[in-house]
């Protein structure tokens, strides 16, 4: 993970609440594969890849506890990988485009707040 990379994930790993849930991580994940908009501006210029959102959002769910197979990730078309695994989130974010999926973006925003 680079440095920008490493700065992310500090910063939703302090901001997202202890009890987050699978479907609101998941819906974070996706905003942000979509748009990086919801970020305070110091991330402004921080150029973040597919892969390393995968890795931000795996060590997320593994240190929250999330549920491994969540009956839910089917919604993402995830349902077959670990939700502490990279590919889990890999495959959230390729639900946009398989499964045309929209993030709720004032929702991604809340959990930032």
């Amino acid at each position: 993970m680079n440095h920008s990379a490493k700065e992310l994930f500090y910063y939703l790993n302090q901001s997202i609440s202890n009890n987050v849930t699978y479907r609101e991580l998941s819906n974070l994940c996706l905003t942000l594969f979509c748009t990086c908009s919801i970020l305070p501006e110091r991330f402004e210029t921080t150029i973040i890849n597919k892969e390393q959102l995968a890795i931000i959002f795996s060590k997320i769910a593994k240190e929250r506890n999330i549920v491994s197979y969540p009956l839910t990730a089917s919604l993402y078309g995830a349902s077959f990988h670990d939700t502490h695994g990279e590919r889990h989130w890999l495959e959230v974010m390729a639900s946009v485009l398989k499964l045309a999926t929209e993030p709720n973006v004032e929702e991604a925003k809340n959990l930032l707040v």
